[in-house]
């Protein structure tokens, strides 16, 4: 009776702890199948946990954190389900979260008087400037599909919504493709 019982009680904590893993990788944006994988093999799962990037402390990292979380407030109203993916959304957080890295390592350059006084610093200033103005371009466009979402809301057909998805995804790309230059 005793080992019946202590059998229930590992097999609980087994779950429980599949339970905190399949959540916390859910609200890390990783698909359905694999959050509930973590119910059963959740000692597979945990390298996944540490997978996302943390957070960049940018200059747009306050707005960047800002727009997202209200993102996902809006997407977990249940006449909104199944408008975007998860997954999507995250590859275009962490795109501005990188992009405003790269920006605060510039900002850090900057102030060294010395290389601020050189002349060739304008190019680094300027690319600066049409980069923050990129991150600015593609947090206006997150507050622009806030707005479609309520659209949706109204009307149910997401097809604006997901191509503005599919648009705001190309632009975090391009982000990207920025920096390889």
């Amino acid at each position: 009776m005793a080992t019946s019982n202590t059998l229930l009680v590992i097999a609980g904590l087994w779950l429980a702890l599949g339970l905190v893993v399949a959540t916390a990788l859910s609200r890390q944006g990783h698909p359905p199948p694999t959050a509930l994988a973590a119910l059963v093999a959740w000692p597979a799962m945990i390298p996944l946990l540490g997978s996302t990037e943390a957070p960049a402390t940018g200059p747009f990292s306050p707005r960047i954190h800002a727009a997202f979380s209200a993102l996902r407030a809006s997407l977990a109203d249940p006449a909104l389900a199944g408008v975007s993916e998860p997954s999507t959304l995250a590859a275009v957080e962490s795109a501005l979260h990188r992009a405003d890295a790269r920006i605060a390592a510039v900002d850090r350059l900057l102030v060294d008087e010395a290389l601020a006084a050189d002349p060739e610093s304008t190019r680094l200033r300027e690319a600066r400037a049409r980069a923050a103005a990129e991150v600015d371009a593609v947090l206006h466009q997150v507050l622009t599909l806030r707005v479609q979402l309520g659209l949706v809301a109204l009307a149910g057909d997401t097809t604006s919504v997901r191509a503005h998805l599919g648009a705001l995804a190309a632009q975090a790309r391009a982000l990207e493709e920025v920096a390889t230059c």
